[in-house]
């Protein structure tokens, strides 16, 4: 049981009371930390609500599904493709890329910097995209680090990798 102090006569008072025993003044009790946080929390799940309702209304409206956006491309448009799969590859490839080091790998770009900045056909009758990137630097045996240019091909699902591969350099401007 915790006390508090009347607002209005500074008497004792359960944290339990409606009203000060002295006075009759209605007790004003602290909000807590997890109530603070339960109630940032309810309002960060409504606005979420709010705005996942308005963006799905919105594509309805304008014949556009979320979940089949990647499908809005044509099988032979690289440029669309290879835009919605770049993030996509960041994230898959990342530790195959990082496996083919044989110590530490630096990554060079910012934290919310994609880690690939080309891509090319691999196959395109089969939809498989090849990322191109130069934002790593790989260890080597005396402790240097060398700059190097990675490879991921990545299947037309755009979640499997299919091989990687990399060599020291620079990309070209």
């Amino acid at each position: 049981m915790a006390l508090l102090k009347c607002k209005q006569c500074g008497n004792e008072v359960r944290d339990k009371a409606t009203s000060c025993v002295k006075c009759g003044a209605p007790v004003v009790k602290r909000q807590t930390d997890a109530g603070k946080m339960l109630g940032s929390l309810g309002v960060l799940i409504v606005g979420t609500l709010i705005t996942w309702g308005c963006v799905s209304d919105n594509s309805a409206k304008n014949g556009i599904d979320a979940a089949n956006q990647a499908q809005l491309c044509s099988k032979d448009d690289l440029q669309c493709l290879g835009d919605k799969g770049i993030v996509v590859a960041g994230i898959y490839c990342k530790d195959p890329i990082e496996r083919l080091a044989t110590h530490t790998v630096k990554w060079t770009g910012g934290t919310y910097e994609m880690k690939f900045s080309r891509f090319r056909w691999t196959d395109e009758p089969g939809g498989l995209i090849t990322y191109i990137g130069d934002k790593a630097e790989f260890q080597n045996d005396v402790g240097a680090y060398t700059p190097i240019i990675y490879q991921c091909d990545l299947a037309s699902d755009g979640k499997t990798v299919l091989a990687v591969s990399a060599t020291a350099g620079r990309l070209p401007p």
